[in-house]
């Protein structure tokens, strides 16, 4: 194996770490980059071995594939196999996080949750990059080519969000590119040499060969790095076109630039304990209406492993926003916002809205969640919307929902916590004969304090009889301790579990009041679930005793209906704020984990298992090359003269001649068991001048003054026998070189004779 056959491979590597790292940005968590790195270290490796045991490329790229795609398939599905062999329930399994990749993508934003699904295709897809890049780059010599893969794997990223867009993301794979282009070019530039076989001590050719290299080395820096700057600063100066996304998943996360610094991740994940009391002023704002209800930044009905996320809903749903309640249930009333920070796409505000009047931006309302969804954030804008108050015998007399507004995520339960979810709601409503008076009475359940605990610390997560974590909603149900996205997911599912459709509400309270307006500050973040009735629409509800009060419709005989008081007095809902509050979707929750939680996790259980028979393994195929190597060493550095570091330098290429099958008559001459090695092994010119070299060096040695063998010789005679061994490995069969390789004669001979030595060493002894 050249040199520079060991930096392609390594600089391939690299290159794609490089390239697929910026995927990181794209997800919650970045527990799948482990697993990338093995799979590329892991390809990288088999280049090397393979590329020294056989020319046919066709082989090597294949089976880097297979064993890549099967080590990354047992890292995830191995609990299938059948004493290693993947089975029928291999491929139900791959099958099924295929669709929870696909369902995740198309329905999440950036940074998406990071499921088990989406996990396992990222390191599919990273090894099949890793294959591509490593196959172009070193087996087939083309770097050229594989920069193709290296910018597949950037553009995953480029098109789906912004921080690859981060000249740190960027520099990095070029570069290491460029430096692959380089390194090819240099070994086939040397290859042109015009230095005859003879010239073998160097000379003024030797020195034009140098001279010509270092002004290819310095050419090609500039040419790289003229292209690395007018890569990053040239799209400054062209106009940009709106950006296209594959899908309608990622990539849609990301809103434009603006002034914001807050903002929404459109992911809500039960699991953790997001606490934040930070103080920064999200917007200002005044009302004509009553100062106590809630901004609504957005609406969802998707939940999935403890995640609540942004769906997407294409071919689903209404294609214009439903109409609003009637007049008679209704107050309308303007807002007016100063001073917003929001990050686009978001914009808080009462709901529902009726009309807003947004200036510098283009907008859109939900035509189902009627959240209004700006293209750049803006400073101030004003909406006039609906403060809603139906009678309670309206809501009370409410038929089954036929509105095209309810999607069949409204209804879904998860399968893991639905007997529990459908009894627990059957307990809790029992003897209410409509579904107001089952919403009602779910609400007074979550909403008494002599039996759940508003707390922003969790604690230890419950686990199950095998120690497997809980999920949220039956840890919530154990414990019965929470904050408000477990009081709200907890009111909708039993909602769900009573026909009642139900959604995920995320905003602001309404603020500290200073002077004439309110401030909305990041730590007046909360969550509240949504509940439909025919003929009223989405009315908020609110769960959690300590953060709000509940509206006047949901606790009837508090106010009249149609009265314009529109939440129940203090003394009756309670209003406790927290003396810490909750941020449970705040965009900066990236969840990355550090290189040292990555290596406590992953070194646990079944993958300490796992690793400690793959070491195993990997020692027992690589032992006897190993000794071999080392037994080689060994013997040259205890050399006393050159004369016996070259008889060892022939003892070794011997001894692969035998592993290859060539043998010298016996009883031949030195010189003539060299031409049966030349004309055995099929060398060239080249090769049986270098032959004829060592065997010269190897007389000198034997039969001249020892003062006579140069360390230059001796040099050259090492040099001279490595060359020859790759020759005439190349032409042995690929069986023969694994078999030369795997099983040396050196490493096998000294196992052999271990038993003598140990023998010989106790009888020394005794």
């Amino acid at each position: 194996m050249t040199r520079r056959r060991w930096r392609i491979t390594v600089l391939a590597a690299l290159a794609t770490l490089a390239a697929v790292y910026p995927i990181t940005s794209l997800f919650t968590s970045a527990r799948w980059l482990p697993n990338a790195m093995l799979v590329i270290g892991l390809t990288a490796a088999l280049g090397l071995l393979l590329r020294g045991l056989t020319r046919s490329r066709l082989l090597i790229v294949l089976v880097q594939l297979v064993v890549v795609l099967y080590v990354v398939l047992f890292r995830f599905t191995g609990d299938t196999f059948s004493y290693g062999i993947p089975t029928a329930a291999t491929v139900e399994l791959a099958n099924s996080l295929g669709l929870d990749a696909i369902e995740t993508i198309q329905r999440s934003s950036a940074p998406a949750p990071l499921t088990e699904g989406v996990a396992f295709y990222l390191v599919a897809a990273v090894a099949l990059i890793a294959v591509l890049v490593d196959a172009m780059a070193a087996t087939w010599r083309a770097p050229a080519a594989a920069g193709l893969p290296l910018l597949t794997a950037y553009l995953i990223t480029a098109a789906n969000g912004n921080a690859a867009s981060a000249v740190r993301y960027f520099i990095v794979p070029v570069v290491l590119w460029l430096i692959m282009l380089h390194t090819t070019a240099r070994a086939t530039f040397g290859r042109w040499s015009t230095t005859s076989v003879s010239d073998v001590t160097g000379g003024e050719s030797s020195s034009d060969n140098a001279s010509a290299m270092r002004a290819l080395t310095g050419g090609a820096a500039k040419l790289g790095a003229l292209a690395v700057v007018a890569a990053l600063f040239v799209p400054i100066l062209v106009p940009h076109f709106p950006p296209r996304y594959l899908t309608d998943g990622l990539g849609r996360s990301t809103g434009s630039g603006g002034v914001g610094t807050v903002g929404f991740n459109d992911t809500i994940d039960l699991r953790n304990s997001l606490v934040n009391s930070d103080e920064t002023a999200i917007l200002r704002y005044t009302s004509t209406g009553p100062a106590n209800v809630p901004l609504r930044a957005l609406a969802t009905s998707f939940y999935s492993r403890g995640e609540w996320r942004v769906a997407g809903r294409v071919g689903q749903g209404p294609d214009r926003p439903v109409p609003l309640p009637p007049q008679s249930d209704r107050r309308e009333y303007i807002m007016t916002v100063s001073n917003n920070v929001l990050k686009a796409p978001r914009l808080a505000a009462p709901y529902p809205v009726v009309t807003p009047a947004i200036e510098g931006t283009a907008f859109r309302i939900d035509p189902v969640t009627r959240d209004i969804r700006v293209e750049r954030t803006v400073e101030s804008y004003q909406v006039t919307y609906a403060d809603v108050n139906p009678p309670v015998t309206k809501l009370r007399a409410a038929e089954t929902p036929t509105s095209p507004d309810i999607l069949a995520d409204d209804l879904a339960i998860p399968d893991v916590a639905a007997e529990l979810v459908r009894s627990w709601s059957d307990e809790v409503t029992a003897g209410a004969s409509n579904d107001y008076d089952r919403a009602v009475a779910i609400q007074a359940h979550l909403r008494d304090t002599t039996q759940y605990t508003y707390s922003l610390d969790l604690g230890e997560p419950p686990t199950d009889d095998s120690g497997q974590e809980l999920d949220p909603i039956t840890a919530f149900h154990q414990t019965r301790r929470g904050y408000c996205t477990q009081f709200a997911t907890a009111m909708i599912m039993l909602a769900r579990a009573q026909g009642i459709p139900a959604r995920m509400a995320i905003g602001f309270i309404p603020g500290t009041r200073e002077g004439s307006s309110n401030i909305v500050r990041a730590s007046d973040a909360h969550a509240w679930p949504e509940l439909y009735f025919e003929g009223s629409g989405w009315l908020r509800f609110e769960p959690t005793a300590s953060r709000s009060g509940p509206p006047a419709y949901s606790v009837p005989g508090l106010v009249a209906p149609g009265s314009d008081q529109t939440t129940a007095p203090t003394g009756a809902a309670g209003t406790a704020t927290p003396t810490r509050t909750e941020r449970p979707f705040q965009e900066g929750e990236a969840g990355t984990s550090t290189t040292t939680s990555w290596v406590e996790q992953w070194l646990t259980g079944t993958n300490l298992v796992i690793l400690i028979i793959v070491l195993v393994v990997v020692l027992g195929t690589f032992l006897m090359p190993l000794t071999a190597w080392i037994t080689r060493s060994l013997r040259r550095r205890r050399a006393a003269t050159r004369q016996e570091l070259v008889e060892i330098e022939w003892d070794a290429l011997m001894s692969h001649f035998d592993d290859l099958g060539l043998s010298a008559p016996p009883g031949a001459t030195l010189r003539s068991a060299r031409e049966r090695y030349i004309t055995d092994a099929h060398l060239d010119d080249a090769h049986a001048s270098a032959m004829r070299r060592v065997t010269a060096t190897l007389e000198r040695a034997r039969y001249d003054r020892p003062d006579r063998t140069t360390p230059e010789q001796t040099e050259g005679l090492h040099r001279d026998i490595r060359s020859i061994r790759r020759q005439v490995s190349g032409t042995r069969s690929w069986t023969t070189r694994v078999r030369s390789f795997l099983w040396p004669t050196e490493g096998v001979s000294v196992w052999r004779g271990l038993g003598g030595r140990l023998e010989r060493i106790l009888r020394r002894r005794g």
